[in-house]
């Protein structure tokens, strides 16, 4: 008994416990057949053991890659690799997930669930409200409309004013109604409640400014104003997904819209487009589609034979030229890849192209359809705001001069304010800024029509 625990003693002291666990298993196992007093038999059995184990292990050679890579340089390899996958995985996105980069509805967060009733506070006086129309392939669209109401009593001065003006030698001639509608096609980030306190600025602008106009061409052109804002396809609570051709599609629907619901008999509707940043590529790409439509004599699609209303004016603030100028603005430097990839874009979004189509359509020699009759007139375009802000942070400086440059090249009427302090959207919100546009819309929708 005394024989037995010194051995198991001295067993658990010399010997690895995997050998004693293999001790107590089956009777099969070597180890129980060895005599007490054979511990040095065990130990040689042990060593035995061990030695054809490490001789069984395969010894890996190194790979030739491997073996001719010094050993202090591989781990700059593996960081200059690490930063290869990165650019390839960058440039992955931008070139097939570029609509998800480019259209933005869900910046900032939970921006598609907010409502106009969030901003109501900011708005006033103007009252908006939420309408729904369809787009070109039946996708429904949001769109914000809002204006000032017009108190009785100014509305009866205003009709009596009129009623007065109208009056040619005794007779009456029956009272034609104004209406200017400010179609706003905005950028490519956010929802549109966001944009309605600014929106509301403007609009108090133009109706404060065109009250205390003393003119008489003032008096008998007192217009009610509105502005609506379009939500393009993913944006806020329209449906569908935005892409370039869908959105063309839906910026033509807007107009549709307006020149069929504003427009009548007895009223004289007039248009002025505003666009902002990549809006304002949206916009020149509307009116460069519409105003040939128009030309041609073409309904609003609506079914009604109504003609389309004239566009007066086109206001480009913070102009993106195209996605090119964009990607290298966003990427400066020129080792890096990106701003190399814009021949792989399918969205182009050029406003030096559109502005080229215009010119080319307005030398083109053509007719209009005026009153059921077809008459030989020379062509024209809407005038050009350019409203850039001083420091924009997304838009290179260089931009706005190239766009009047070229403008200006092909014949086109453009005037550009410089809005001294202001970022990528505050140009309209800095009080000199603000009044430049509320007179530049004044001015071409004051202009009387015959």
């Amino acid at each position: 008994m005394l024989a037995s625990c010194v051995l198991r003693r001295v067993l658990r002291a010399s010997c690895p416990r995997a050998i004693l666990t293999r001790t107590r298993k089956a009777s099969s196992s070597p180890y129980n057949n060895i005599p007490s007093n054979g511990i040095n038999g065990l130990h040689n059995i042990t060593r035995k053991r061990q030695s054809a184990a490490q001789d069984i292990r395969p010894n890996k050679p190194r790979s030739l890659i491997t073996a001719a890579i010094p050993s202090f340089a591989v781990p700059p390899l593996m960081f200059i690799g690490l930063l290869l996958g990165l650019w390839t995985w960058k440039c992955f996105w931008i070139i097939v997930m570029q609509n998800k980069l480019l259209y933005l509805s869900w910046l900032p967060p939970f921006t598609r669930s907010e409502s106009i009733s969030d901003y109501k506070a900011e708005c006033r006086p103007v009252l908006w409200e939420e309408k729904q129309i369809r787009s070109l392939d039946g996708t429904k669209l949001a769109v914000c409309e809002g204006h000032i109401p017009v108190p009785p009593r100014d509305r009866e001065s205003v009709l009596n004013t009129v009623a007065s003006q109208n009056t040619h030698q005794g007779k009456l001639i029956p009272k034609r109604k104004n209406s200017v509608v400010i179609c706003y096609f905005q950028g490519n980030g956010g929802s549109t409640p966001m944009r309605l306190p600014l929106l509301s600025h403007v609009l108090r602008a133009i109706a404060e400014t065109s009250r205390s106009d003393p003119s008489p061409m003032s008096n008998s052109k007192i217009s009610p104003y509105t502005i609506a804002a379009l939500s393009y396809r993913g944006y806020w609570t329209s449906s569908g997904r935005a892409t370039q051709s869908g959105i063309e599609m839906d910026a033509q629907a807007l107009l549709n819209w307006v020149s069929e619901t504003y427009a009548s008999p007895e009223t004289d509707l007039e248009i002025v487009i505003w666009g902002h940043s990549l809006g304002a590529a949206v916009a020149t790409s509307a009116v460069s589609t519409y105003i040939a439509r128009q030309c041609e004599g073409k309904a609003s699609n609506t079914g009604s034979n109504r003609p389309l209303a004239p566009i007066s004016g086109l206001i480009l603030e913070a102009p993106t030229s195209s996605v090119k100028d964009m990607l290298i603005s966003l990427y400066p430097q020129r080792w890096l890849p990106y701003r190399y990839l814009w021949p792989f874009s399918w969205n182009t979004w050029d406003i030096k192209a559109k502005m080229q189509q215009m010119a080319t359509w307005r030398d083109q020699p053509g007719s209009q359809v005026l009153n059921e009759a077809t008459t030989s007139i020379p062509r024209s375009l809407p005038p050009i705001f350019l409203l850039a802000a001083e420091k924009d942070e997304v838009i290179p400086s260089y931009v706005p001069g190239q766009l009047e440059q070229h403008a200006k090249s092909l014949g086109l009427e453009i005037e550009r304010k410089d809005v001294m302090g202001a970022m990528h959207i505050e140009a309209p919100l800095k009080l000199d800024g603000r009044k430049a546009m509320v007179k530049f819309i004044l001015n071409v929708t004051s202009v009387p029509r015959t």
